[in-house]
């Protein structure tokens, strides 16, 4: 027995001598890895005020969590007129230690949920990760235009778990970050925190955070020195502003602004002056003759909305702009382009000598493919809106004369569409909408051409306008030219 345990205690020597550790059977279980350690804190403005929060431990909350290695207990060796061995402690299966030498950082996630607070400043975003030394590690830029939340993943060098990171942000208003707002820009970056989760011993290298869109001055719109309510209002887009096409063509003298779903596009027409504009192209054709836009085309809540100063100058419109710190103002003037058509148009209906029973009257130019509602009295008639309408076809034309609008209807019904609102003013003549579905979409949505049975076809919009604007008795007048 002495001899057995001389031979043991020789060999525990032997092995100290060379640098290892005696095992055994009973030490196995007991390893701990030893304890990581983590990049040292940001000094001067990158540390931060930004408290790291209570649930993320910090480096030196995780070496007190961490035990250290206590000395195997003292047992004897097996005695060999024993049968009795010690039995090494029990250790519970869902607290096996992380063997977190083996774990470095390469990457980083961000993951943003986005709140839209008022109208968007349509513009991009941008989110830089810095090292402790203030090195830039990884760029994003990030298109924001709406609610969509996103997500942003980072390469990064390896680091050793405990490595903290640093964000900046640019482009949205502010940030939630855990349980604290932090107003853009930023006094201090961000700190982002690596670290092995006690749960389940996964390394976690990701952070949650919530955007507040950028929100933008409030832009009012002037034409001629009147103010111009817009049902959706004017925007920015980086630094540029976009409006409701339609609406700023009204303001400044042109009503006839005609879309085509076909071609997804809409056709802007003062007298024989005609724009095209394509939706989802940086470019209109004016005139017969392409313009570059800065910001594509677009469709916003159902308007189409266009790059506001390119398309009011190509009209002769002037624009000026004033930005005062907390609003922004747009003075527009009328289109002259606008106002010699419409003047034109006044003199010919005034000169013609036609009256009306009402203090309304229709006049559709059926070479010109125009409908022009005027407003006043005989040699007086103002004009409020015109547009492009569609007229019969070669087989069966469209009549001409002095007609009275005598009845109204709210729809014919055909097996596959119908047409409404419906206003008569002839036997079965009548102006009325173009081609709708049942569910409201356009079923042929021409104008501009001769296809009709004899009536006069309006885009909805026009349409709906002219039934509730015109009272019955009002003079329909079609000419041929």
């Amino acid at each position: 027995m002495k001899k057995f345990l001389a031979a043991v205690c020789a060999a525990s020597m032997i092995t100290g001598i060379f640098g290892g550790a005696a095992v055994f059977a009973d030490e196995t279980e007991n390893t701990v890895p030893a304890v990581v350690e983590t990049a040292e804190p940001l000094t001067g403005g990158a540390e931060s005020d930004i408290a790291a929060p209570d649930e993320v431990p910090s480096a030196e909350e995780t070496t007190d969590e961490i035990p250290a290695a206590e000395p195997a207990p003292e047992t004897a060796a097996p005695d060999e007129e024993s049968d009795e061995v010690s039995e090494a402690p029990a250790v519970p299966e869902d607290s096996a230690p992380v063997e977190t030498e083996a774990v470095s950082v390469t990457g980083y996630t961000l993951n943003f949920n986005c709140v839209l607070d008022g109208w968007p400043r349509y513009d991009s975003a941008v989110f830089n990760i810095y090292s402790a030394a203030d090195e830039l590690l990884g760029s994003h830029t990030v298109y924001i235009g709406g609610t969509d939340g996103f997500s942003l993943d980072y390469d990064l060098p390896a680091a050793p778990v405990g490595t903290i990171y640093y964000l900046e942000v640019s482009g949205v208003d502010s940030i939630d970050y855990y349980t604290e707002n932090y107003p853009l820009p930023l006094t201090e970056k961000l700190p982002l925190y690596t670290y092995i989760n006690e749960a389940d011993g996964t390394l976690s290298s990701s952070a949650d955070m919530t955007l507040h869109i950028r929100t933008q001055d409030d832009i009012n719109i002037y034409v001629d020195g009147k103010y111009i309510g817009l049902s959706s209002p004017a925007i920015f887009e980086g630094s540029s502003i976009i409006a409701p096409l339609s609406e700023i063509a009204e303001a400044i003298g042109i009503s006839d602004c005609t879309y085509f779903p076909e071609y997804d596009s809409v056709k802007v027409k003062t007298g024989d002056s005609e724009m095209l504009v394509n939706i989802g192209f940086s470019y209109i054709t004016v005139f017969g003759e392409d313009k570059q836009l800065n910001v594509p085309v677009k469709n916003i809540n159902s308007l189409t909305y266009i790059e506001l100063r390119p398309f009011v100058e190509s009209f002769g419109s002037s624009l000026e702009f004033f930005d005062s710190g907390e609003y922004i103002d747009i003075h527009l003037t009328k289109s002259p382009i606008a106002l010699e058509s419409i003047a034109a148009l006044e003199q010919r209906i005034n000169e013609s000598g036609v009256g009306s029973s009402t203090d309304y009257l229709i006049w559709v130019n059926k070479q010109k493919f125009r409908c022009t509602v005027f407003e006043g009295s005989r040699g007086n008639w103002k004009r409020l809106k015109d547009f492009t309408v569609g007229i019969g076809a070669p087989s069966s034309e469209t009549i001409t004369g002095t007609f009275e609008y005598s009845q109204a209807q709210n729809m014919w019904p055909y097996e596959h569409y119908y047409v409404g609102p419906v206003m008569i003013f002839y036997g079965n003549y009548a102006l009325h909408s173009t081609l709708l579905r049942y569910d409201g979409t356009p079923y042929n949505n021409n104008v501009g051409v001769k296809l009709s049975l004899g009536c006069v076809r309006c885009q909805a919009k026009y349409i709906n306008w002219m039934s509730q604007t015109v009272p019955l008795g009002t003079r329909v007048y079609i000419t041929e030219s």
